[in-house]
């Protein structure tokens, strides 16, 4: 049996068990793992067993699928792996054990045996233990670490009677964990300059706490200029150190320069402060030492998670071309918001995503300001009919007719599907409610 279990974004603290073979996971509500995600894709990967094993596998996603922190394709997973997908993180959890080697097939527990149990008639014949000399080995290491901790400390045996003795306890010493990171990336050419920014530093404004900023520049698309920032919780720090200190970076030399082609600049420098520890490289124009590449490339993704702007590594004409098939799509499901209930909630996640790949792109194009309309229309109209239904539910469970609120609250579900919506959430417990009634009734 395996189980996902999102440790970080929307839907965090949430359970899914693969209940079967293949499952699809995605921002839809058609897929089998519906997560309220605005980054990830609609139909963003698929899960499947194989041959009793868990694999996951990329739909050709937007924000692509990372396991471990590393874009895959498709990828066999074992118990404790974590996948991101857009801004959500999903660890694997798997009830399979590993049985030890040697161990009884036959379902019996294995017996030890010390030799204490034997009659007169056994002593002349003994039988060999194996693990006799084993246990024995370990009975004497544990009385020598018992002695060896009564001679440093009399008190555990009750030699050390005097009550006006204190103990001096000596504490460990403190350890600085300040963290601050600038990252700078310029690729050149003589098209286009790019340049990617991302510091991390102690607030000015509020002391104890760090700000996570992004810049970017990117002058041959339409001149996109980007500025983000947010407030670092203390485990989003802890989760940062973490990573630079198991990333090998502060073994690296501090430069690493070499040819590039005319009119070209590829150039990236670190500058990391961890405690007193201070350190940097710059790579020009060279192959990214491993250390150095993993490291800037998790940093990036990291703030691109944290700020919502993977959008930025799509050009304006992809963005364009992404927003307007949501358009479409919205355009589409507002028409037939009368064939069924959920079309009107389908109409405004398109929208919603239509706007979202055009945050990035300025200036705004001509369509924005009717989209942002279309948006608003869609939103109004499906609170008003999510008004008039939660009535009728309502004035149904007040007449105690039960049989029609059982139909009011299930259109509402209906209309509202996404599961962490509170209205979905009201709708679900009064319908729990009602069906009990029923049973109750009955």
């Amino acid at each position: 049996m395996y189980r996902l279990i999102v440790v970080k974004g929307p839907n965090e603290g949430k359970s899914y068990e693969m209940n079967g073979t293949a499952m699809k996971l995605g921002r839809s509500s058609q897929c089998d793992i519906a997560l309220d995600d605005p980054e990830m894709s609609r139909s963003h990967c698929y899960l499947e067993i194989r041959d009793g094993e868990l694999w996951v596998a990329d739909l050709g996603s937007a924000n692509q699928t990372f396991v471990n922190g590393k874009a895959v394709d498709e990828c066999a997973l074992k118990n404790g792996d974590e996948i991101l997908v857009g801004t959500t993180k999903l660890r694997v959890e798997s009830d399979a054990t590993d049985v030890p080697a040697g161990a009884i097939s036959s379902g019996e527990e294995p017996v030890v045996d010390l030799g204490f149990e034997h009659g007169e008639e056994d002593a002349a014949a003994p039988k060999k233990n194996a693990f006799r000399p084993l246990i024995w080995a370990v009975c004497a290491i544990l009385v020598l670490v018992l002695a060896a901790m009564c001679i440093f400390d009399p008190s555990l045996i009750g030699l050390d009677s005097d009550a006006d003795k204190k103990k001096v306890v000596i504490a460990p010493p403190k350890v600085d964990k300040n963290l601050s990171i600038q990252y700078e990336k310029i690729e050149a050419d003589t098209n286009n300059i790019f340049r990617f920014e991302l510091t991390i530093r102690p607030s000015e404004e509020k002391q104890g706490t760090e700000i996570l900023r992004v810049q970017i520049d990117d002058l041959a698309d339409s001149g996109r200029h980007i500025r983000k920032e947010k407030e670092l919780s203390a485990a989003q720090i802890d989760e940062l150190i973490g990573i630079v200190e198991s990333s090998g970076f502060f073994g690296l030399e501090k430069a690493y320069s070499g040819f590039a082609k005319p009119n070209t600049l590829n150039s990236y420098s670190l500058l990391l402060t961890l405690g007193k520890k201070v350190y940097s490289c710059k790579v020009e124009n060279h192959d990214e030492p491993e250390p150095f590449k993993a490291l800037r490339q998790k940093l990036e993704t990291y703030s691109k998670n944290e700020l919502g702007i993977w959008a930025i590594q799509f050009s304006t004409d992809k963005l364009m071309e992404l927003a307007t098939e949501s358009r479409q799509i919205g355009l589409k499901k507002y028409t037939e918001r009368d064939v069924t209930y959920g079309n009107l909630f389908e109409s405004l996640r398109a929208y919603h995503d239509a706007i979202f790949y055009l945050d990035t792109v300025n200036p705004k194009p001509d369509i924005y300001p009717q989209l942002i309309d279309e948006f608003e229309q869609t939103k109004s109209e499906l609170n008003k009919r999510y008004e008039d239904q939660r009535f009728l539910a309502n004035r149904a469970i007040n007449l105690k007719e039960w049989t029609t609120a059982v139909k009011e609250l299930r259109i509402i579900m209906e209309m509202i599907p996404d599961r962490e919506d509170a209205r979905n959430k009201e709708a679900a417990q009064k319908l729990l409610d009602v069906e009990n009634r029923i049973k109750t009734k009955r």
